[in-house]
C-alpha cells in the first residue's frame, strides 16, 4: 500500500514537474516565435501591398469616382472646339415634362451656344403633343397625322420609333408649318425610314412660295433630304406616303454646339430600352452625339414609394443600351427635382425624394455616368415651396412643374454647373497651357 502511494506521488510531481517544464518552454518559444512570426507577417503583408498597386489604384479609383469623371469625351469636344472654332458638339437632352416645349433646354443651349457658337433648335418631330417651343419656333401640324410614341397608349412598334422618341405616319394631305420664333430655321432637312412605297411625294413650300415637289426615296433604314436653306417660313405636304415612317425635322447649324430637346411627357425613362439599336446607329452616323443627358424620375415617385431596386436595375439597363444605340457619347444622368406634397396640413418635400435621387446617383456611379443633383442645385429640401412662392413665381401650384422663369433658372443652374466642370477639367489636364501655346 505504501509502495503504490510512493508510486502515485511521485507520478503527479512528475506530471507536475513536466506540466511547468512544458510551460516555461512554450513562454520561451513563444517569445521567439512571436518576434519571428511578426517579421515575417509584416514582410509577407509587405509584398502584396507592392505587387497589387495597380488593382489597388483601380479599387481606389472607383471609391473616388467623382460625378462629372463620365463628361471626359465631351469635354474634349469642347475643348477642341473652343480651340480650333472649327466643328460641332451636339447633345440630345431626352426628359419628360420638365423639359417639354423647350423648357430648361432652351436656356442650356443658349448658354453653349452663347460661348462656343452654334445655330438652331435641333432636331423636332413631324407631329407630337407639343406645338410650340417657348417662343424657339412654332409649329402646327394636320390632325391627320398618325402619331405614335414610346409612352402612348397607342404604340407602334420599337422598331420605327425615331430618335426623339416619336415616329408619325402619314395620311393622304397630311402636312406640318413652321415658324421661326427666338431662333432661325436653320439647314431644315427632313429624315425619314423605310418603306416600300415608291411613288411617295412631298410639295416643299418655303415663306409661302411653291420650293419644289420631291419624290421620296425610302430605301434606307434612314434617309434625308435637305428642304430649303433659311426660311421665315416652311411647310411641308406629303402625298401618298402613308407608311412611310417620318422622324421629323433638324434645324442645326453646322458648327458650335447643337442641344435636341426630347420631351417625354408622363416618361420615367425606362421605355428608351426599346429604342432600335441600328436605327439609332444610324442616327448617331448623321448626328455624332457627343452627350446623352437623361432627366426623369419625377413620374416614378407615383408608381411606388420605394425602394427603388426595381428602377435602378431598369435604368442601369436603359444607360447601357443607350450606349449601344449611341456609341462614343457620354451619358449625363440629372436627378429629380424636388416636389412637395401635403401632409396634414402642410407641403413639406416628398418623403419618396430622397430614396428616389439616391438611386438615380447609385445607377449613375455603377454605369460611369455623369450626375447633376438637380434637387439639390435648386437649393434642396423645401426648395419647390420657395419656387412656387416667389414673386414672379419660378414654380407652378402643383408644386412640381415649373413656371417659364423657372424653367429659365433651373436651364442656367444646370448649364452653370457643366460648365463649371469643363472648366475645372481643363485645369486638372494643363489645357489651359495648351490652348495658351496654341494662341
Amino acid at each position: 500500500m505504501m509502495t503504490d502511494m510512493k508510486r502515485t506521488k511521485n507520478y503527479f510531481f512528475t506530471t507536475f514537474l513536466t506540466l511547468l517544464l512544458s510551460i516555461g518552454a512554450f513562454h520561451a518559444f513563444k517569445t521567439l516565435l512571436s518576434e519571428e512570426s511578426i517579421a515575417i507577417d509584416s514582410f509577407t503583408l509587405a509584398e502584396p501591398e507592392e505587387t497589387d498597386v495597380e488593382e489597388d489604384t483601380t479599387t481606389i479609383e472607383l471609391i473616388e469616382y467623382t460625378p462629372f469623371d463620365g463628361l471626359v469625351h465631351f469635354f474634349h469636344k469642347l475643348f477642341t472646339l473652343e480651340k480650333t472654332k472649327e466643328g460641332s458638339v451636339r447633345i440630345a437632352y431626352f426628359g419628360d415634362s420638365m423639359i417639354e416645349c423647350d423648357k430648361i433646354v432652351l436656356d442650356v443651349r443658349k448658354g453653349y451656344q452663347k460661348k462656343f457658337g452654334g445655330q438652331g433648335i435641333g432636331f423636332v418631330p413631324l407631329s407630337s403633343l407639343s406645338r410650340f417651343f417657348s417662343g424657339s419656333i412654332q409649329y402646327e401640324y394636320s390632325p391627320k397625322w398618325d402619331t405614335y410614341c414610346d409612352f402612348c397608349s397607342k404604340k407602334s412598334s420599337p422598331e420605327s420609333l425615331g430618335v426623339s422618341g416619336f415616329v408619325s405616319f402619314a395620311n393622304s394631305g397630311v402636312w406640318t408649318s413652321y415658324r421661326k420664333g427666338s431662333l432661325p430655321l436653320v439647314n431644315p432637312t427632313l429624315f425619314y425610314g423605310q418603306s416600300s412605297k415608291s411613288d411617295a411625294k412631298m410639295i416643299i413650300t418655303a415663306d409661302k412660295e411653291n420650293v419644289d415637289s420631291v419624290q421620296l426615296n425610302p430605301l434606307e433604314i434612314l434617309n434625308k433630304h435637305s428642304l430649303a436653306s433659311l426660311p421665315n417660313e416652311l411647310k411641308i405636304i406629303f402625298d401618298n406616303a402613308d407608311s412611310i415612317p417620318f422622324y421629323g425635322i433638324n434645324f442645326s447649324g453646322n458648327s458650335g454646339v447643337n442641344v435636341d430637346d426630347f420631351a417625354l411627357r408622363g416618361n420615367s425613362g425606362l421605355t428608351l430600352g426599346e429604342f432600335n439599336v441600328a436605327l439609332m446607329n444610324a442616327f448617331q452616323k448623321e448626328f455624332d452625339y457627343d452627350l446623352i443627358v437623361l432627366q426623369f424620375g419625377m413620374n416614378v415617385l407615383k408608381l411606388k414609394p420605394g425602394p427603388y431596386d426595381w428602377y435602378e436595375s431598369g435604368m442601369t439597363e436603359v444607360v447601357n443600351h443607350v450606349r449601344k444605340c449611341f456609341p462614343g457619347a457620354d451619358i449625363l444622368i440629372v436627378s429629380a427635382a424636388d416636389k412637395a406634397t401635403k401632409y396634414g396640413t402642410e407641403m413639406k418635400t416628398d418623403y419618396k425624394l430622397t430614396k428616389l435621387i439616391d438611386t438615380q446617383e447609385r445607377y449613375a456611379r455603377n454605369t460611369r455616368s455623369a450626375f447633376i443633383n438637380m434637387f439639390q442645385i435648386m437649393g434642396g429640401n423645401g426648395s419647390i415651396i420657395k419656387w412656387v412662392n416667389e414673386t414672379p413665381p419660378l414654380a407652378w401650384s402643383d408644386y412640381i412643374h415649373f413656371t417659364a422663369p423657372g424653367s429659365k433658372k433651373m436651364g442656367n443652374l444646370i448649364f452653370a454647373k457643366l460648365d463649371k466642370e469643363y472648366e475645372d477639367f481643363k485645369v486638372k489636364n494643363n489645357l489651359y497651357a495648351e490652348k495658351n501655346e496654341n494662341e
